[in-house]
């Protein structure tokens, strides 16, 4: 970038001495010209005043033709070292001859069109044209965009909260840190994953400790503090999750804050009241709560129910992703379903 501003000024420099040099080649013609009908006008006789003036800015005006003709060469030499794509943009009346003056080269800000209410301003310099500055080539590739969500902020829907980024990092990270033990294929990736996770739960927390918080803000609020909890940031993010789930079914008893609540008990040591959850999670069509009553069963020395509850979910769901990875698991003789390798998490 050091490379590239040099010359700009360099530039901008020599437009700043050439308007100076063409200035004052004006100003001395004026001042020769003015100089030279004053005289004249003083030794007129007063009847005739006023022709005596009138011929002599006649003579005059063809005595000097040839020296108004070179500075007007003077001034159209140094026009030409000016960059094509910066006509004058102004003139000057010094006398009998027009004297351009010459501005030097701007770069004006261009709005692009906007995408999803956001105006996007740029610095358009590839149609300056400068001279002798390196203009940068770029191509973007593989775009993607996050979709807008907008939920209610408080439970009177008194206003509205943008979790466009919250929601985009929730549905990214949910498969590998949703349960415990999280399944990441790199430590640099639940690194990066822990690190947006603690940011956006901060961000979420000042909305969500509002008593008349919404049902919406409070499940995701659960979500990214449960997911804390697994990933083994603190007990804050187990008592925190387990506060706005219980707030958000107080609001609306869906399958999905059921599945949150008695997931988050039932892997936490709370089976007998994780199940209730779960069960009537289950019971209004979540899938997945299956498998964490599963889960449960296994944790709470009760293989053979929980092989049987995985069976019975295959049959019905061949397609399930983790079935058999999970049945493998317990036949194996280890007591976390969810702790399937990173290539099979979808």
């Amino acid at each position: 970038m050091t490379h590239m501003v040099k010359p700009l000024v360099y530039t901008l420099a020599i437009l700043m001495a050439t308007n100076a040099t063409v200035a004052m080649a004006a100003t001395a013609t004026a001042k020769t010209t003015t100089k030279t009908t004053t005289t004249k006008t003083t030794t007129a006789k007063p009847a005739t005043q006023t022709t005596a003036t009138k011929k002599t800015t006649v003579t005059k005006a063809k005595t000097t033709k040839k020296s108004t003709e070179k500075s007007a060469d003077t001034v159209n030499s140094v026009k030409d070292t000016t960059p094509q794509t910066t006509p004058p943009s102004d003139t000057s009346n010094t006398g009998s001859m027009i004297v351009p003056v010459l501005t030097a080269p701007t770069v004006a800000n261009v709005m692009y069109p906007s995408t999803n209410s956001v105006q996007l301003v740029g610095t358009d310099i590839s149609a300056q044209n400068f001279a002798n500055i390196p203009l940068p080539t770029l191509t973007l590739s593989n775009i993607s965009t996050v979709k807008t969500v907008l939920i209610p902020r408080t439970a009177d829907n008194s206003a509205q909260l943008d979790v466009s980024v919250l929601d985009d990092f929730i549905t990214y990270v949910t498969p590998m840190a949703r349960h415990y033990p999280p399944v990441f294929s790199s430590r640099t990736e639940r690194y990066n994953a822990t690190e947006r996770l603690k940011s956006l739960t901060a961000w979420i927390e000042s909305y969500a400790q509002n008593p008349n918080a919404s049902y919406e803000v409070l499940l995701r609020a659960a979500k990214l503090n449960a997911m804390g909890r697994n990933l083994d940031l603190g007990s804050d993010y187990a008592v925190r999750a387990g506060n706005y789930i219980a707030r958000a079914i107080k609001l609306n008893d869906t399958a999905e804050a059921n599945f949150l609540y008695g997931a988050m008990l039932a892997e936490g040591g709370g089976f007998k009241e994780g199940t209730k959850y779960l069960e009537k999670a289950e019971k209004m069509g979540y899938l997945e709560a299956t498998q964490s009553l599963a889960q449960a069963d296994l944790l709470d020395d009760k293989k053979d129910r929980a092989i049987q509850r995985l069976t019975e979910f295959k049959a019905k769901n061949p397609d399930n992703p983790y079935i058999d990875e999970q049945l493998r698991i317990i036949d194996s003789g280890k007591y976390y379903i969810w702790d399937i390798p990173a290539k099979v998490v979808q």
